[in-house]
Parts: structure tokens; sequence; C-alpha cells
């Protein structure tokens, strides 16, 4: 028994002498369980709403992304690409597989077939809902090696720390936001590491990777233009500081080819994604830097003289041929515009000739103030973050700068930007941290070698001073969370845009439920209907389309989409024309019903009369584009700056107007609805309402009042011809 033993003690040692033990250093322990408990952090801070308020989809553009997934789900993504949706946009209609980017519906239903398979009982609506969370934390881990392949693991952990903190990432990935930003911030900080680290280690894998990352990005978000563009304004400025290299050109061809090819299989973009501008030039600048290549070879074999006289024809041949086809393919469609939408980002001053941009309000230019909301302490950051890249500039350091000097200008130019300007600022504020706290800590550490004289000047460093270093950084980033967790509390736990948080003149509040008793009325009442018959074509302002098509299951005639500009704008003069010509119009459609927010009985300040304005300038800059001209002119209905003799404001004309009429109706000067008192109610008439006359039953003709939620939020009117 003892050899036995013996035996085996022997082949257990000369297997133990084998096997190396991993060491894991005390800094990469902490680097690590730093970075897990910002991701799981993260992630706990985006579904806090779950605790409070129900499972529904927030905003407006994630429904037909819904919808989309449950298409997918039951007629699979073949007929989604051919679907043509009668029940929006009528007479007209929509294609949907054509107007939609396919990555997020997708997403839903491979998750949700993924939970059913691990055994997990639940709905399509539910993983939809969690879909933003789960990919704003995976964005938070792409940060960190994104920040550690421009620079370093501390910059990369404090980049993520960064973003997992900020509100304008947090508003986009707070579980319920299923709309394309989610997954395609994720796919285009993917991107730009997979292009980074192709370009660094001159690694083929990793440029087809980012080439897919791309392609994804492409399937996904509009925004993959700025993907494309940033990509090329990193090669054109390498070039112009002479520090082009054939690494540049592989790994660049890679991504930007591989990401045109991957874009063109889905309908949304199509083959004419091949010639858009956006991705035209970069590949026009691609076949530049094959000249330049080519240059750089025939320097080896030919004459200076020659090789000059060779170049300045080539140059001026190929400009020339280059205007040319480009004039040509352009005058003959074949190169696609910049749509006016992203030219509008590109020179904010348009703004106020894109009527229809303007009126959502994630369009409008950013403020200062909305910035600094936005990325917080940040803002103070970004400053000596770029001066640090001026200061060193190499491969690494020249993309962080353009990333966050182009970041901060698209994101200053739009409000939804948000999304692109706080990843770009949570790598340029981690680079910041990382070097300014790194001469501290390796004065701590004594790790570097420094001349006599700058060690004299080092002992003056005490510890006591880096403590306070220290110490003021773990203030700094303690704000950060302090002003995160406050901003997600105030804004998403406690309520909801269909479940909105009131506050009654006692300063008592409440939950609303007027967007759910309204959508529940529209799809037991009003949207069942015999096959054979015209289904009821509900009207109301274009914000709220894609809700009633999806929680209404009730015909529309506009969505969220802007894809016929002229079709809002008959909208648009259909809600503020009086009632006689509006009627006109809506036989013409075959308009059943008609949806209007109003003030109701608290006042609520989101509401048709506050867009008002918007319905009369895109009815008068679109509507009127129509074969018989809607008669709207913006001035009959509201004057902005009153001459001698005029009221500013809005005119007696409004005070007729369709919209005016069905959202005052019944809700009196006096405080009074209906002729009765309501305890706690709020007028709406201040400002440039004070004045606003009340509206009765003997003021409606063609409307007869079909449904009212509990605060008169939402109503919904039977149109009579």
């Amino acid at each position: 028994m003892s050899q036995v033993k013996a035996f085996f003690s022997r082949m257990w040692d000369a297997i133990d002498s084998r096997i190396s033990r991993p060491q894991v250093k005390r800094e990469h322990l902490l680097l690590y369980l730093s970075l897990t408990l910002i991701v799981l952090g993260s992630f706990i801070l985006r579904i806090l709403p779950i605790f409070s308020t129900d499972i529904l989809l927030k905003g407006l553009d994630p429904w037909v992304q819904y919808r989309s997934a449950e298409y997918i789900l039951e007629n699979g993504l073949g007929n989604f690409m051919n679907w043509y949706d009668t029940s929006t946009w009528y007479p007209m209609g929509k294609e949907m597989g054509k107007s939609l980017y396919i990555v997020i519906p997708l997403t839903a239903v491979i998750f949700y077939k993924i939970a059913l398979l691990f055994g997990f009982s639940t709905s399509l609506l539910t993983v939809s809902y969690f879909v933003p969370a789960i990919f704003g934390a995976a964005t938070i881990l792409v940060i960190y090696k994104l920040g550690s392949a421009l620079h370093s693991k501390r910059t990369g952990v404090f980049a993520a720390f960064f973003l997992a903190m900020a509100e304008g990432f947090l508003s986009r990935t707070i579980v319920g936001f299923f709309d394309n930003e989610c997954v395609g911030i994720f796919l285009m900080f993917l991107t730009f590491y997979f292009f980074i680290r192709g370009l660094t280690k001159d690694s083929i894998t990793h440029s087809v990777l980012a080439g897919l990352s791309l392609g994804g990005l492409s399937l996904t978000w509009g925004a993959y233009r700025y993907a494309y563009d940033l990509i090329a304004l990193y090669a054109v400025v390498m070039i112009l500081m002479k520090k082009y290299s054939r690494r540049l050109l592989s790994t660049y061809s890679i991504t930007i080819l591989l990401g045109i090819m991957i874009g063109t299989l889905i309908p949304r973009n199509g083959i004419e994604f091949i010639t858009g501008t956006e991705q035209l030039i970069p590949v026009l600048l691609m076949v530049g830097m094959l000249f330049i290549t080519l240059y750089q070879e025939l320097q080896k074999n030919i004459s200076a003289k020659r090789l000059k006289i060779i170049t300045r024809y080539s140059i001026f041949g190929l400009i020339g041929v280059g205007i040319v086809a480009v004039i040509v393919l352009y005058a003959m469609g074949e190169i696609a515009p910049v749509a006016a939408k992203f030219v509008r980002t590109i020179f904010p001053t348009l703004a106020e000739s894109l009527p229809l941009v303007e009126s959502v309000a994630e369009n409008l230019t950013a403020s200062w103030a909305n910035i600094f909301f936005n990325i917080y302490i940040m803002v103070f950051l970004l400053p000596l973050g770029f001066y640090f890249c001026v200061k060193k500039p190499n491969e690494k350091t020249i993309f962080l700068l353009l990333m966050g000097l182009t970041g901060v200008y698209f994101g200053g130019s739009m409000v939804r930007l948000a999304l692109i300007i706080t990843p770009a600022a949570a790598v340029v504020a981690g680079y910041t941290l990382d070097e300014v706290i790194r001469p501290f800590a390796l004065i701590f550490q004594e790790r570097f070698t420094i001349s006599r004289r700058k060690r004299r000047a080092t002992k003056q460093i005490g510890r006591e001073l880096i403590a306070v270093a220290y110490a003021f950084i773990a203030i700094t980033l303690m704000l950060n969370v302090m002003f995160s967790v406050n901003m997600a509390d105030r804004q998403y736990y406690f309520s909801h845009e269909l479940t909105p948080r009131l506050t009654k003149s006692d300063n008592t509040q409440f939950l609303a439920h007027d967007y759910q008793e309204a959508y529940e009325f529209l799809r037991l009442n009003v949207a069942p209907y015999q096959p054979g018959e015209k289904p009821p074509l509900v009207l109301s302002w274009w914000d709220y389309g894609y809700q009633i098509r999806v929680l209404g299951n009730c015909t529309t005639l506009v969505d969220n989409a802007t894809i016929n500009s002229t079709h809002i704008g008959i909208i648009g003069a259909m809600l503020i024309h009086n009632e006689t010509s509006s009627i006109k119009i809506m036989k013409k459609y075959g308009v059943d019903y008609v949806l209007v927010l109003s003030p109701g009985t608290i006042g609520s300040q989101s509401n048709d009369i506050s867009k008002s304005r918007w319905m009369m300038q895109i009815g008068e800059t679109y509507g009127n584009r129509t074969l018989y001209d809607l008669g709207i002119t913006y001035e009959n209905y509201y004057i902005e700056e009153a001459d001698e003799g005029e009221t500013r404001g809005f005119q007696p004309a409004f005070w007729d107007s369709v919209v005016y009429k069905l959202c005052a109706f019944n809700l009196n000067a006096d405080g009074t609805y209906g002729g009765q008192d309501i305890v706690g109610i709020n007028s709406w008439r201040f400002g440039e309402l004070a004045n606003a006359p009340d509206v009765g039953f003997s003021d409606l003709h063609n409307f007869k009042l079909a449904f009212q939620s509990k605060f008169a939020m939402l109503r919904i009117y039977e149109v009579i011809y």
C-alpha cells in the first residue's frame, strides 16, 4: 500500500511541477474588479424603472420597432423585407421592409428565442424592454477596450466609468428605449476599436472585424454616416501630417469596403448605398491612397524630375475626370445627395428652413446647458484632453482628438446626437484623468528615472499633495455618480411617457393613465371592423402615429416617420383650418375619428395647442405643395413680431381652428369643466393663451366627443359629415 501511495505521490508531484500557477497582480485584480462593478452598476441603474413602472416601451419610435419584431417573429425575415403595410400612411401605405433598419427588431427576436431555448417564460415585449440596457452595458465594455487600445487600461476604466454614469448615454440605453441607437452606438464604437487595433497591430483579423462591425452599423442606424466619414477624415489628417503608411491603407480599405458591401444587403439601403455621398467620399479617398502608394513605389525606380512631371499631369487629369464623372452621375441621379436632415446637422444654421425636422425637440440645436447636462463633469476635462492629444501627436491620439472634436461639434448641432458626443467625451475624459494622475502615481511608487534637478523638484511633492490629488479625483467621480443617480430617479424611475407623474394645484403627485385608456378605447371600440369594410381611419398629429397603430390597432393617416412631408403638411392643414374647410379635406380622405392631446383638467403642457405652431408652419411649407393650395399662411394664425396695429401671438383665426376647438372643448376659463367645479384644476390659460375663448357644445358642428380620458388629456372625436 505504501508503494502505491508513493507512486501516486510522485505522479502528482510531476504533474504539479509542470502546471504553471497564474500569478495575479494586485493592480490587475483591482482593475478588473473596478470594471466589473462599473458594468454591473450601470446595468442596475438602467433597469431601475422596472421596480416602479409597468413594462412599457419609452418614446415613440420604439413602438414601430416592436411591431416589426412581432412581424418578423410571426412571418419571417424574408417576408418582412417585402412587407407593405396598408394600415398606415393611408391611403398610400408604407413599405415597412424598405423604410426600416432590420438589426434592432431582429435582435429582439433572436434574444426572445434564446430566452425560450433556456426555458424562460417571457414575452417579446419584455425582451424588447431589456435590450437597451443589455447593449448599454455591452457598450461600456467596448469603451473600456477602446480606451485601452488608444492609451492604457486605466484610460479604459475611467472612460467606462464616465460613460456608465453619463446622462446623454443613459437616456438612450434605459430599459424601454428600444430603438436603433442602443445597438447602433455599440457597433459604432466597436468599429472604432477594431479599426485602431487593426491599424496599430497591422492585423488583418481586426481590420475584418472592423469592417463587419461597420457593416452591422450600416444595417442598424442612420448615424453610420458619422463612422464612415470620421474614419475618412482620420485618413486625410494622417496623410496631411505625413504619417501615411501601408498599414493605414490596408486597414482603411478592408474596413470601408467590407462595411459598404454589407450595408447594401437590406432594402432600406439597397445597391444605391454604394453611391451615397457619405460612402462615395471614403471610397474616392481610398483611390487617392492607392495613388500615394504607387507614387512611393515609383520614387524607387524613376528619376525625381520625370516623376514630378508624371505626378503633375496625373493629378490634374484625375481631378478633372473625377469632377466630370461626379457631375454627370449626379445629374443622372446615380449619386444620392445628402438628406436634408443630415445637411442640417453639418450646417445647423439651416434649421429655420426645415420646420418638419425642427418640430421634433430632439432635432433642435443643443445649448451649452444641454451639453453640460449630458456629459456633466467631462465638459471640464475635454479641453485638457485635447491639449494632451495635440502635445503628443501619434496614430492613437490623433484619432482620439478627431473623435472628440467631431463628437462635440455634432453633439452641439443636434440634441439627439448627444449619444455620439457622450462616448467620445468619456474616452477623452478618461485619457485626461490618466495623464493627470500618472505623474503622481509614478512619484508615489518611485518608478521613473529623472535628472537630479527634477528629482529635487519632485521631493517638494509630498504624500500629502498626492493624497489631495487622489481625493480631488475621487470627489469628481463621486459627483458624477450622484448626478447620474439623481437624474435617473427624477426622469425615469417614477414616471413614464405613457404614465406621466403629474402635480395638482395642492402639490400632490399622481400617475395619469390617460394614454392607456385612450388606446384601449381605440383597440376595443374603434379598431374592429368586418372583412370587406373600410377600416376606421384615425386622424392625429404625426407624433402619435406609431402608438395609435400599435397600441390602438387602428389605421392612421401618418406615423412618426418623415417619408412624405407633403402628407404631414396636409394633416397640419386639416387641424389648423376651421371646421368648414377642414371637413372637406377629411371627407376626401375618409377620416372617421380625430385624436387630440388636450391640456385636460390638470392643465398639462404637453398638448396639441402647444404644438399648433408647428402644424401651421408645416401646413404652409409642405401642405401647400399639393395640387390644391390648402391656403395655410402662418401669419394668419400666429404673429411672432407684431407691427403697428397688430397683436403678437395667436390670432383670431386660430381660435376658430379645429385643433383649438377640440382641445379646449368644455375647458372653461372660469375654472370649471363642463359647468362643474373640479378640485385641483390647473388652468392652462396664461401667457399667450390668457384670453383664449371658451368652446362649448354650440361651437362644434362636425365633431362628436366619443371618448375622453380621466383627466381629459386625450380626446377622441367622431367625425360627422
